[in-house]
């Protein structure tokens, strides 16, 4: 706000502009802007406390580490088992004080409580050399630390720590099942039903918490469209020669599989079956046929059919986007069909526009994206973002 002084920003520059326009009068302006002053925190006070408090941490751990061997084994264990009780009871009682909002040092001991954990797991297996796999580790280490995480965590930050440690736990039971898996055609399959089982634990009998029920419904949605989205994207392109058989067998496979078991998955909590929700079900469901569609077709009726389904699949997404009112959504559908028809032109231009049937083709399908733009910019008129 302001003659001749430019634009104000941040806090005072909203709190103007809403003046301004009448939205808030001078009385509650200073109202808001009191509130919020009075929530701000000494940001470089609690930079200091953390950076001493981590100092202090590590001149411990190297002090420990320095006398490991003089350590006896039942002390060492003794230890950390009461590091990770003192850590327990910091979480409950720092959780528990601020209620449904998360706090710094809440959050901070239950990510130090599932670390401690991962860390006690090893610190076991190392004292009494237990042979074991990084699978069998993790898999320990989501059997212990899930019940407190769900439990007492607020913030996203302890969600995406366990949902890094779950993904990792699957790609080690992959790789160490991988021979058995592949024998069988179903590595598509397990990686489709572990999707599928995640999607299905927002079911409402579960009652999981609620931020955790969209957390897990984001994560499995997200997880099967980026896959599908760098294939159609990315590695089709670049396939120059056909699949074996068994790959392909084995992604067709997982391809049925997980279009049922997505579906079905979605289907389980009442809120996703109708408006915005619905349609996402459908294109997450989708998502594994059309990861296979490259598999199916090679050489230039492969590449185009992959364009092509790349282009569909995300304007069906940019019109969810718009009914969900999800502006952000939109954008990236709009940078996404963008850059996927640049790499069909780049293609193309490597060989197929040499011969007047494949500018026919090409300027076919070019067409029929351009329309299918205009008609998202239509969408966009009609719902503004």
């Amino acid at each position: 706000m302001g003659s001749g002084m430019g634009p104000v920003f941040g806090l005072q520059g909203k709190l103007a502009d809403w003046q301004r326009d009448g939205i808030i009068d001078a009385d509650q302006a200073e109202r808001i802007a009191t509130y919020e002053a009075g929530r701000s925190r000494p940001r470089l006070a609690l930079a200091l406390a953390v950076l001493g408090a981590f100092t202090i941490g590590v001149g411990v751990i190297a002090i420990i580490a320095a006398n490991w061997d003089a350590i006896p084994i039942a002390l060492r264990l003794g230890l950390h088992m009461a590091l990770n009780l003192v850590l327990g009871t910091a979480a409950w009682v720092w959780t528990r004080s601020t209620g449904p909002e998360p706090s710094v040092r809440g959050e901070g001991a239950v990510l130090l409580l599932s670390l401690s954990t991962l860390a006690l797991i090893a610190h076991i297996g190392q004292s009494f050399q237990l042979q074991g796999s990084a699978a069998g580790l993790l898999g320990g280490w989501l059997l212990l630390a899930t019940p407190f995480i769900v439990r007492l965590s607020r913030g996203g930050i302890n969600r995406w720590v366990w949902t890094g440690g779950l993904f990792a736990w699957m790609l080690f039971t992959l790789d160490e099942h991988h021979r058995w898996l592949s024998d069988k055609h179903l590595l598509s399959t397990f990686f489709m039903l572990f999707l599928a089982v995640l999607s299905a634990l927002r079911a409402d009998r579960l009652r999981l918490p609620p931020v955790w029920a969209r957390h897990l419904g984001q994560v499995a949605a997200g997880a099967a469209i980026l896959g599908t989205s760098i294939m159609l994207m990315i590695v089709a392109p670049l396939m120059t020669r056909p699949v074996t058989e068994a790959a392909r067998h084995d992604v067709l496979i997982g391809a049925g599989v997980g279009l049922v078991a997505l579906a079905a998955a979605h289907l389980l909590v009442p809120a996703d079956r109708r408006g915005a929700r619905l349609g996402l079900g459908v294109a997450v469901a989708l998502a594994p046929a059309l990861f296979a569609l490259p598999l199916l077709f090679t050489g230039t009726t492969g590449a185009i059919i992959a364009g092509v389904a790349f282009c569909l699949y995300w304007i069906g997404l940019a019109r969810l986007a718009l009914v969900a009112g999800r502006p952000g959504w939109y954008r990236l559908a709009v940078v996404l069909i963008a850059v996927r028809v640049f790499v069909a032109y780049l293609d193309a231009a490597g060989g197929l526009m040499a011969t007047g049937l494949g500018l026919i083709l090409a300027g076919l399908v070019l067409l029929g994206l351009a329309y299918a733009a205009w008609r998202m910019m239509e969408w966009r008129m009609e719902r503004p973002v």
